[in-house]
């Protein structure tokens, strides 16, 4: 194995690393810490502001490390010459989603506290539309969009795989 192909196989361990904290810290959130927060209202807001401080600054890292890595290995992939239309496209839908994620995490942070300044209680949606409309907004995005990339970073090896054979 060459420095060449020790150093990507290092730049796609940091990427996935970087990637699988950020969506897996959202999932623990969502799923974990989330409902245990509701269950305890006094502490849970306290809990809530420091967790999500420490969270920012994971999130903050990973967009930067998984930005240049991914550059890196764009490159990489693009300058072989193997890699057909399909491949372009997966690769800029893989794009687009992740810099979609990127925009949602800044931005609800500073709708988050926005919105912490003018509401006390938020009342539950009563709708089913309301329901469905928040489920899928917010950090639920974020997670649906971060599972959604991961597909789309194998089916892009298998993409790759297939056309250096």
């Amino acid at each position: 194995m060459s420095a060449s192909d020790t150093f990507l196989v290092v730049v796609r361990w940091i990427h996935l690393v970087a990637s699988a904290a950020w969506v897996g810290g959202s999932i623990f959130y969502l799923f974990v810490l989330r409902p245990a927060l509701r269950r305890a209202p006094e502490a849970g807001r306290t809990i809530n502001e420091i967790t999500a401080a420490e969270f920012r600054v994971l999130v903050d890292t990973c967009i930067f490390v998984i930005l240049v890595t991914g550059i890196i290995l764009t490159f990489n992939r693009l300058n072989v010459g193997v890699t057909g239309p399909s491949y372009g496209i997966v690769l800029g839908i893989k794009v687009a989603l992740s810099v979609w994620m990127f925009i949602l995490a800044r931005s609800r942070r500073r709708r988050t506290a926005l919105l912490d300044l003018y509401r006390q209680n938020p009342d539950p949606p009563k709708s089913a539309f309301r329901k469905i409309i928040r489920a899928v907004s917010g950090y639920n995005t974020v997670v649906i969009l971060g599972v959604i990339v991961f597909l789309l970073a194998d089916l892009l090896k298998t993409l790759y795989e297939v056309a250096i054979r």
